[in-house]
């Protein structure tokens, strides 16, 4: 946003304009001066300038001449043409009036300037929230209207459009499909072809987009723009069939983003289409059903974006609680998470036969309702067998210390920004990387890569919890085996060695995977240090080889 005004002194040797350039440079103003004529309508090319100060009279160019062409240039400049030179007494007090006029008028603009991004930025990010609550209940036909929003935005000013334009080509894109809500969504969710009633039904979303914005009194001219984003180049789109250039500048914009990312994203009756079989699809249909011009700024603008999309971290929230689920899905970043609601384990366990989430999130009521079966089935399930689990309990009372470092509890009411910082403390690798490969043995327990939480993490946890278990670490043809008996290792075994030797050769693995597996036990002691003397020792004898590797 634009703060500081641009001033041109236009000055053949005045010595009052000289004075007022002196006063304005110690202003936040950018100020340019020059005598050239040539040089004046030069900076007014070139410049964002905001106001003009000229003497009436101009040497070999009449001042009114001036004046319009100046205007014509810059539109919307403010010219002040000085009258002749003032009489000595009053030179000092006319320019410091004049000066502290041109002061008040910057300042007037600025605070005007201000107030009015203030505004779009409000009507923006009220129009951006109203259409997240669409998205709840939604998961086809409004997730994607952020997307085209920004790519229309982004045709509009590589076009070099006027600001106004752009904004409405924008809020345009954004709310265009608002009248769906009104189409059953039997229709909208149909997963073959539509006859011809139901796509009549779908044709009329455009108008009834229009009835609903109606009473909304909006600075920009939306109305025409959404009336037509589905007209065709070659006159066969709807609802009017107009061609080529009758067809609104933003409306044909819109058409080819709309289109392109329909194409991109899933959708119930067809599968996605990659990035470039949906850019040759638009160019194909370039003079058919799209404007070539804008077709081959899109494409340069498609150009310039990432070429992979970061994929969206795909959170599970099972929630009776509609009002829950729809109060995570409203917070949670759109361009970072997918949420996928479900309100019963069995619904759960269903969409896990698909692609595994990165995250759980689940209500208490449904996570213990069975004896914890939900996470004993994840748990058990090679491909989801590491992934983080966020529990939401409905009091303190039910917390309690867990050996499973991937799992952890928030306590109701639900405060969103202690649930974002519970994801942000979530290791990126744990929801990034690629899951580790399960051990061959078919065997229950918790799973996870070394380069996340190493041995000696493990083994404290454990230790606090006065766990029995059974931890298995491979790297790549190496196994190691450590046996835990009430927080206390008991049994450490690696290739030939055993006991404080093995332990201490594990410790050195910063990579690789492990297996927490509860419950196991074995008869066999090697270890008899105290487990925490034992992790100091190790990490003593780790340094003396580092020392001796130097």
């Amino acid at each position: 946003m634009k703060q500081n005004k641009a001033v041109l002194i236009f000055d053949q040797g005045s010595r009052e304009l000289r004075s007022i350039s002196s006063m304005l440079r110690s202003e936040d103003c950018s100020v340019f001066v020059t005598s050239l004529p040539l040089e004046a309508i030069h900076i007014l090319q070139k410049n964002n300038i905001d106001i003009v100060i000229t003497n009436q009279k101009i040497e070999g160019m009449d001042s009114t001449e001036f004046k319009e062409l100046a205007e014509k240039i810059r539109p919307g400049v403010n010219i002040f043409l000085l009258p002749p030179q003032p009489q000595e007494n009053d030179l000092t007090f006319n320019l410091k009036e004049f000066v502290q006029f041109i002061q008040n008028h910057i300042r007037t603009e600025n605070r005007q300037l201000t107030d009015s991004y203030r505004f779009k930025d409000f009507f923006f990010s009220f129009a951006d929230r109203l259409l997240q609550v669409f998205e709840v209940n939604d998961r086809y036909f409004f997730n994607n209207d952020h997307l085209v929003a920004n790519l229309s935005q982004k045709i509009a000013i590589k076009m070099g459009l006027e600001e106004s334009l752009v904004d409405s080509i924008h809020i345009s894109a954004l709310l265009r499909d608002i009248g769906k809500v009104g189409i059953h969504h039997q229709i909208l969710d149909e997963k073959g072809m539509l006859d011809k009633d139901e796509f009549t039904i779908i044709k009329s979303h455009p108008i009834n987009t229009v009835q609903i914005l109606k009473q909304i009194n909006f600075p920009w001219n939306v109305d025409s723009i959404i009336t037509h984003h589905h007209e065709h180049y070659n006159g066969n789109g709807y609802p009017d069939g107009l061609k080529g250039r009758e067809i609104p500048l933003g409306s044909r914009i819109i058409s080819i983003v709309d289109s392109y990312v329909a194409m991109t994203t899933d959708r119930p009756y067809r599968k996605v289409c990659s990035r470039e079989e949906a850019a040759q699809e638009i160019l194909r249909k370039a003079g058919i059903q799209f404007d070539p011009e804008i077709v081959e700024v899109f494409l340069s603008i498609l150009q310039e974006e990432p070429s992979q999309p970061t994929e969206k971290k795909q959170i599970l929230a099972l929630c009776r609680d509609e009002a829950l689920s729809a109060l995570i899905k409203l917070n949670l970043s759109s361009e970072e998470f997918e949420i996928i609601p479900k309100s019963s384990m069995e619904e759960a366990l269903q969409h896990l036969k698909g692609k595994a989430p990165h995250l759980f999130i689940a209500e208490w009521e449904i996570f213990s309702a069975n004896k914890f079966n939900l996470y004993n089935l994840v748990r058990r399930n090679s491909n989801t067998m590491t992934i983080p689990f966020i529990t939401i309990v409905p009091d303190k009372g039910l917390l309690k210390e867990q050996a499973d470092p991937l799992l952890d509890f928030i306590v109701k009411p639900l405060n969103i920004d202690e649930l974002s910082l519970k994801l942000k403390s979530l290791s990126r690798k744990e929801l990034q990387t690629p899951r580790p490969q399960p051990l061959k043995e078919d065997l229950k327990g918790v799973a996870g890569n070394l380069e996340d939480l190493g041995l000696a993490d493990i083994i404290q946890v454990l230790n606090m919890g006065l766990k029995t278990a059974k931890v298995i670490l491979v790297r790549e043809k190496e196994k190691g085996i450590i046996y835990i008996k009430s927080g206390k290792i008991v049994n450490v075994t690696t290739g030939i060695l055993s006991g404080h030797e093995a332990f201490f050769k594990l410790m050195e693995w910063d990579k690789g995977v492990f297996h927490i597996f509860h419950g196991h036990t074995t008869d066999e002691t090697n270890v008899t240090m105290d487990t925490m003397t034992l992790l100091l020792e190790a990490c003593r004898v780790m340094d003396e080889r580092r020392v001796k590797k130097t």
